[in-house]
Formats: C-alpha cells, sequence, structure tokens
C-alpha cells in the first residue's frame, strides 16, 4: 500500500492546521509529496502540515465514536458514523475512498460544529 493511502491528503490536512490541531504526526505534506518526521523538521520556514495516519486521527478523535464500514451502495467508500458526545447525541456519517480521510472529515465535522475541542 502507497504511503499516499495511510494518511490524510494535502486537502484535509491544510484544514486541520487551520483549526488549530497541533501538528504532531509521523509523517508531514511537503511540497507536494510526504516526508518522514526526521526528515522535515530541519526545514525551518519551509509551508508544511501534518499527514495524519488512520492511527493518529483515530487518537484525535473523541473516545465515544464508534464504527467505521464500508458503504452498503459503494464498496470503495469509507463510511465513519458518530455516536454520542458528553451527553450531546449527533450522528454523521463522512464518506471517503481512505479511511484516513473519513476519519480526517470527521474531527473537521466535529471542531466547526463546536462538538469537540482542539
Amino acid at each position: 500500500m502507497k504511503l499516499e493511502d495511510q494518511v490524510c491528503s494535502l486537502e484535509l490536512a491544510k484544514r486541520l492546521k487551520e483549526l488549530g490541531v497541533k501538528q504532531e504526526s509521523l509523517f508531514y505534506h511537503l511540497y507536494g509529496g510526504i516526508c518522514y518526521r526526521s526528515e522535515c523538521l530541519p526545514l525551518a520556514g519551509i509551508d508544511w502540515c501534518s499527514a495524519f495516519t488512520v492511527a493518529e486521527l483515530g487518537e484525535i478523535l473523541p473516545l465515544n465514536f464508534t464504527s467505521i464500514r464500508k458503504n452498503a451502495n459503494d464498496e470503495n467508500k469509507i463510511v465513519w458514523m458518530s455516536a454520542g458526545i458528553e451527553n450531546i447525541i449527533t450522528k454523521m456519517d463522512t464518506y471517503s475512498d481512505k479511511e484516513a480521510d473519513a476519519r480526517a472529515k470527521m474531527i473537521i465535522y466535529l471542531i466547526e460544529n463546536k462538538l469537540t475541542e482542539v
């Protein structure tokens, strides 16, 4: 599996950064490519953002989130389904070709709707 398939897209990574998500990850988007942390950090002044892995995004999501599944109508699409968040019941599905992007979209939704803190 390609590295690009294991991390969130550049577009979603930029949005997470704009929303204040801490930029600590194993990989970073840099110059349109992805590099390993130790290769990127010495490059001060360069525009970069975290290329979060599925596992890293899982750590950012609130603990009371539930299932990930394949979309019944399109097996290539992944669906994240949310459950309750601190006494607030919400149901939101996000769709993507990659699990990392589905998770990133859910985090963006939660932050934008003030359902979780950064």
